[in-house]
């Protein structure tokens, strides 16, 4: 039957639609927008598609026809709409249930999304590439619908660094405010390395009506140089707390979440310091199309005593911070990001090495139809820039001590991402970061270069 071939024609494209589940997946890649140009003719697929429905409400392929076309414009609700209709026109088709099974859970709604799917496996008639793609979302709905979840990113990479110690690009310097100079170590030196960072998140569904669950990430970075090795860098970092809906009944999505911290940095393979401490977290839906999440941390860091830092202990002291940032969804393929922070460092004991930054920056990111596989999976393209101010309290006299250190740092990042699939992504990314400032000592410029694959899971 030619209504019959054409359905199974389009299943196969229906599926790549659909995709696969997006557990863990940044906004950028959750969803498919296309160009805009190639969004005003979907737009315009999608209306012809509709009125055809209309006229023909029992043709199989029709109804199909526009559950694709609905899928494709990010109307699921029309798209589950058109399949459940093919069902009451013929019950027997468990590639629609399946659909079906994955369009609820992209919708969240799981329990549905699970009677779909197990209807499906218990079909005699039920192919096996259907079954295995039904045994797949049902592990997954089980994983949603569990209290407890694991989930998280690994990434690995290269980078190359013009200035990997990021030191200042000549060897005169000051010192007790004369002029003096370096060795050549210590001088700003380009390095390749390797990159590789990792965050693992569990959640707990605490229940209740404010949506509560228990979230604690770990969080992991690691560089290490081919030649500079005092510009090896690891983190550790751990956060934890509950985190709930705020106002109900008074605004629609605002959550909060308190939290503790620790983390602990190696440099050049010894300890710089560890620190612990506690924040709050608040996220706002402020409309359909901007949202904004603001941090407040205070920090105690402990900074030992090591043989490569013999005086480590003079920044021993409290942080104070602030993170704003909102985003807006200015078209489906454009999203436009701004932040500012601000922060307080107090030592213990030695002023001049307490400071304020602020800064402020954003980002543009534009998402675009796969221009070399043609899969439905957008690359995306980034423009990020941002500027902070530093000001310390005093004048550090070992440096010079008539002058009162400032500096400004402007960094800038172009980053292209190319999904291989839902859990998969290439990211190749270029930077600059410029530091001015009234005491040469701290100047420099490092051009960058990285490569990569994440992985998320």
């Amino acid at each position: 039957m030619r209504q019959g071939k054409q359905l199974t024609r389009c299943l196969a494209f229906f599926a790549i639609v659909v995709g696969a589940p997006t557990i863990g997946v940044p906004t950028a890649y959750a969803q498919t927008p296309a160009l805009p140009t190639a969004a005003t003719d979907k737009e315009r697929a999608y209306d012809d598609a509709f009125q055809e429905m209309l006229r023909q409400p029992s043709n199989l392929d029709v109804l199909f026809k526009f559950a694709m076309v609905a899928a494709q414009n990010g109307d699921i609700e029309g798209a589950i709409s058109a399949l459940e209709r093919m069902l009451l026109v013929d019950p027997d088709l468990p590639r629609i249930r399946l659909e079906l099974g994955v369009l609820y859970y992209r919708l969240g709604s799981y329990e549905v999304a699970r009677t779909y799917l197990e209807t499906t496996l218990q079909s005699a008639s039920t192919p096996p590439d259907v079954r295995s793609r039904a045994q797949q979302f049902l592990a997954e709905v089980e994983k949603r619908q569990s209290p407890s979840r694991f989930e998280g990113e690994v990434f690995g990479g290269f980078r190359y660094q013009s200035n990997a110690n990021l030191g200042p690009a000549t060897s005169s310097v000051l010192l007790f405010g004369q002029t003096a100079n370096l060795n050549q170590a210590a001088i700003g030196t380009a390095d390749w390395g390797t990159v590789t960072s990792g965050a693992v998140r569990h959640i707990y569904e605490l229940g209740g009506q404010d949506k509560g669950q228990l979230e604690t990430q770990i969080t992991a970075y690691a560089n290490r140089q081919f030649q500079v090795q005092a510009a090896n860098v690891s983190i550790i970092d751990l956060t934890s707390g509950p985190r709930f809906q705020a106002f109900q009944g008074t605004f629609q999505d605002i959550s909060v979440k308190p939290f503790l911290t620790a983390g602990y940095i190696w440099v050049n393979d010894t300890s710089f310091y560890g620190a612990y401490g506690s924040g709050l977290e608040v996220g706002a839906l402020l409309s359909d199309r901007l949202r904004n999440t603001t941090i407040a941390v205070a920090r105690r860091q402990l900074h030992p005593n090591t043989w490569y830092l013999p005086t480590n202990d003079q920044f021993n002291g409290w942080e104070y911070s602030g993170t704003t940032t909102f985003q807006y969804q200015l078209a489906p393929t454009i999203s436009i990001f701004g932040n500012a922070n601000i922060q307080r460092y107090e030592t213990d004991s030695t002023p001049w090495q307490n400071y304020v930054v602020a800064g402020t920056g954003g980002s543009l990111q534009f998402r675009f139809d796969d221009p070399l596989f043609k899969s439905d999976l957008p690359w995306a393209i980034a423009l990020t820039a941002n500027v902070q101010w530093w000001t310390y309290d005093q004048a550090d006299a070992t440096v010079d001590p008539t002058v009162t250190r400032q500096q400004k740092d402007t960094i800038l990042s172009l980053a292209l991402t190319v999904p291989f699939d839902d859990r998969t992504t290439m990211t190749i990314s270029g930077g600059r970061f410029v530091r001015t400032a009234n005491l040469s000592n701290y100047q420099f410029t490092n051009n960058s270069f990285l490569m990569g694959v994440s992985w998320r899971f």
